[in-house]
């Protein structure tokens, strides 16, 4: 397993859904896969509190304790001997969520788009927390413990260095499930055009490019099979459609930016957990 991984737990955002139970389930098997402990985090929205009353019921806190309570018994159902904490805090969930990350190993979000609300929270919390985490995040619509396929690495139009620490991550993810990477290289029409216009660049096709790109994380997980794909990029549909048969996929973001247009659909759209993996 590649020791790369930051030395902090793995946080997993409690909001009381369904999906958090899911994506809770996923962050104990990360988790395992790093050694590290889970810290499963209930935010109380401090903007969105009307005035205390003395000696009035504490609704928000009784409810942060019963999600956080159920969760704790979904990580000890799912794997008793990963360490667990839960902790509630308070504050606007973008902002916490993305000062948890920061000393996160990996930060993992259950999310859902079944209405316009949460289609909002998506693009708002969730688009706020990829953008500003040094580190990888996870986001969660559909968990099966039991689910086989690849580790799925998408690669789009990037330089080397971007591309290789999703590489990276993609045979750290298959060599945790033991099991392979499918990398797919997605390029916009007007790129894989011009490619073809312009001929192979420094005497390789793409396809061979990529192959030389993959050998060295080949050799040093020398038991992980290793296949290559090429899929259009322009709106994430095919990545989409890729992620029916995956365990995983795992996409690279520029730090610092909204994400863009494909890896929103993907994020909204995606059969399985996606991990997004920044990069200056």
């Amino acid at each position: 397993m590649n020791t790369s991984h930051s030395a902090g737990p793995v946080v997993v955002g409690i909001d009381g859904s369904e999906t958090a139970l899911d994506a809770v389930r996923f962050a104990v098997q990360e988790a395992r896969g790093r050694g590290t402990s889970l810290r499963l985090v209930h935010v109380i929205d401090r903007h969105a509190l009307a005035e205390t009353v003395y000696g009035a019921p504490d609704i928000d806190g009784d409810y942060a304790r019963a999600v956080l309570s159920r969760a704790v018994d979904v990580a000890a159902e799912t794997d008793p001997t990963v360490a667990v904490e839960s902790v509630a805090l308070q504050g606007r969930p973008e902002s916490v969520m993305s000062t948890e990350a920061g000393s996160a190993s990996l930060l993992v979000l259950g999310t859902t788009t079944g209405s316009a609300v949460a289609a909002w929270v998506l693009g708002s919390m969730v688009g706020a927390v990829v953008e500003a985490s040094p580190h990888p995040v996870a986001i969660v619509r559909h968990f099966d413990a039991e689910r086989g396929g690849p580790i799925v690495a998408a690669l789009g139009d990037v330089d080397v260095s971007a591309t290789d620490v999703v590489v990276a991550q993609a045979f750290d993810e298959a060599s945790i499930r033991e099991t392979s990477v499918l990398a797919v290289h997605a390029q916009a029409v007007s790129s894989i055009l011009a490619s073809a216009l312009s001929g192979p660049v420094d005497g390789l096709h793409p396809e061979s490019a990529m192959d030389v790109r993959l050998e060295p994380f080949g050799a040093n997980y020398p038991g992980i099979r290793v296949a290559s794909v090429y899929a259009e990029a322009d709106s994430g549909s095919e990545l989409v459609a890729i992620s029916e048969t995956a365990q995983l996929m795992v996409m690279g973001h520029e730090r610092d930016r909204v994400p863009g247009r494909t890896l929103t659909a993907v994020l909204r759209h995606a059969h399985c957990p996606v991990l997004v993996v920044p990069h200056a």
